[in-house]
């Protein structure tokens, strides 16, 4: 069957990957990481912190593979693919379900020299063709993207990047024995981190880890400089920003965005205290964040005004009624029902009666 062989570079570089649908008719990437990648996911849920996609894969380092030797043979950990006579393995031409209308990730680059370049890109390639573990042999699996790498790279440049694959394959299975403390989530991450180190090049573990290493040791060092309540406000803000400053810059810009919404609501208070005015208010947002999303925060602003007027009109009527000595309690009950209709829609009464559970003076 034909397969289309070229793919635009992916942006996501995090050990784990889900599938990504695209609209009918369209092609669709998937990738998974290794179980150690999903350990090491599994330290970032832990201490709640949302890594950020590292550098795009131009900013990887443009560096020539070497191709030191395997501490034991491809063939003591990698099962052999199918081979033709020529010892070229040979391609499946099946694919299993979790890849049947994809193309494979993966941008490949060769030097002037028929080298291969190490990127991220690689890594991903690899990814995408064993996402398909579980549904077919690891031999097939390898068989496919060493079918891939030939197809793209030089010889030479396909050879070096089949080493690197081997050693991808057996540092999967290494970290399947890995048993970290959950309780030491550092600990758990400094195994992966010297398993990486011990099977793979500089140049690869550069390539391949090097930002998603340092996003989430920088999430442990901030969920421990939070964790110390003995910490001063300003010492604590100090040691966090230096934190921040050490963190891959695609961290650095998703944290940014990820608060920009509450570093503007600060900027906004402090504002309205000092007796700003809401022209003053508007500038400031638009000097911020732009003419949208200031007019956006203006029409929110507006709403909620709205809201808050309604549900104050509905707190006013509610407690006269509460405070009519002529009616008894079924019959109050009954006009605060009828006066909760009038007043909001279905979805806006349980809003209303949630805000009064929050509330526990509010009257019922």
């Amino acid at each position: 069957m034909s397969r289309r062989r070229t793919a635009p570079p992916s942006r996501d570089s995090g050990p784990e990957r889900g599938s990504d649908r695209s609209p009918p008719g369209k092609p669709r990437t998937r990738t998974l990481g290794v179980a150690s990648g999903a350990a090491v996911v599994g330290l970032v849920v832990l201490i709640g912190w949302r890594t950020a996609r590292p550098p795009t894969p131009h900013a990887a380092p443009r560096v020539v593979a070497p191709r030191p030797p395997l501490d034991v043979p491809a063939a003591a950990v990698t099962p052999a693919s199918p081979v033709r006579p020529s010892g070229d393995p040979v391609p499946p031409s099946a694919l299993p379900g979790s890849l049947e209308g994809t193309d494979a990730d993966g941008v490949l680059e060769a030097d002037a020299d028929g080298h291969l370049v190490v990127t991220l890109e690689l890594r991903r390639l690899f990814d995408h063709f064993l996402a398909a573990s579980g549904e077919e042999p690891i031999a097939t699996m390898r068989g496919r993207i060493i079918a891939v790498l030939r197809a793209r790279l030089p010889a030479v440049a396909a050879a070096e990047a089949i080493e690197i694959l081997d050693r991808y394959l057996a540092y999967r299975d290494a970290a399947r024995g890995l048993a970290p403390a959950p309780s030491d989530p550092r600990a758990g991450l400094d195994q992966v981190r010297d398993l990486r180190r011990k099977l793979f090049s500089p140049v690869v573990v550069q390539a391949f880890f090097a930002g998603e290493e340092a996003a989430i040791y920088a999430a442990l060092d901030r969920r421990d400089v939070l964790a110390d309540t003995t910490l001063p406000a300003a010492e604590r803000d100090r040691r966090l920003a230096e934190i921040d400053a050490r963190a891959p810059a695609a961290v650095r810009e998703a944290r940014a965005a990820a608060t920009a919404p509450i570093d503007e609501l600060a900027r906004e208070t402090a504002l309205r205290a000092a007796g700003a005015s809401d022209q003053q208010i508007a500038a400031a947002r638009t000097a911020a964040l732009g003419a949208d999303a200031a007019a956006r925060l203006a029409e929110l602003d507006r709403a909620h005004a709205a809201w808050d007027e309604k549900l104050a009109r509905f707190r006013s009527a509610r407690a006269a009624v509460l405070a009519d000595p002529a009616l008894d309690d079924t019959e109050r009950r009954r006009r605060i029902d009828d006066l909760l209709a009038r007043s909001f829609t279905p979805a806006e009464q349980i809003r209303v009666e949630a805000l009064d559970r929050m509330a526990p003076a509010a009257p019922r």
